[in-house]
Order: C-alpha cells, then structure tokens, then sequence
C-alpha cells in the first residue's frame, strides 16, 4: 500500500485535530478560537468565508478556474 494516498492524509489530519484538543490549555480547543473569531466582524467574514470555501472545495462546487485550493496545488508542479 502506498504511503502517500487520501485516506492516510485524512488519518493523519484527524489525528492532529484530536492530538491537539487533548493537549491544548483550556479555552483554546480549535472550536473556541472559531467562537472568538466569529465575535469580530472581519473575523466572522474571515473564519465563515474560510469555512465555506473548504467545504466548496471538498464538495467539488467550486469550478478550477475559481478554486483557490486549486491554484494553491499547482505551485507544487
């Protein structure tokens, strides 16, 4: 099985966010720091518009040519 697939870079995503909730101080799960953003304007625009963007993404509603994850993949080429 190769190492490098989907379903390992999901594993391991998954194991962040997990590693990190249970290791994080009090008041800062990645939940909370949304929470604090969403209470600022510019934060809100910020974390809903980064929010609906990825979920596009991965939804595949997003056309390339508009899709910044998109272009963020071709710098690698």
């Amino acid at each position: 099985m190769e190492r490098l697939n989907a379903r390992n870079g999901w594993m391991a995503v998954g194991a962040l966010i997990v590693s990190y909730e249970i290791a994080c101080p009090d008041g800062e799960t990645l939940s909370e720091g949304v929470d604090r953003a969403l209470e600022r304007p510019l934060g809100k625009v910020l974390a809903l518009g980064g929010i609906a963007i990825t979920a596009a993404h991965l939804a595949n509603l997003i056309p390339e040519k508009y899709d910044p994850f998109h272009y963020a993949l071709l710098w690698k080429h």
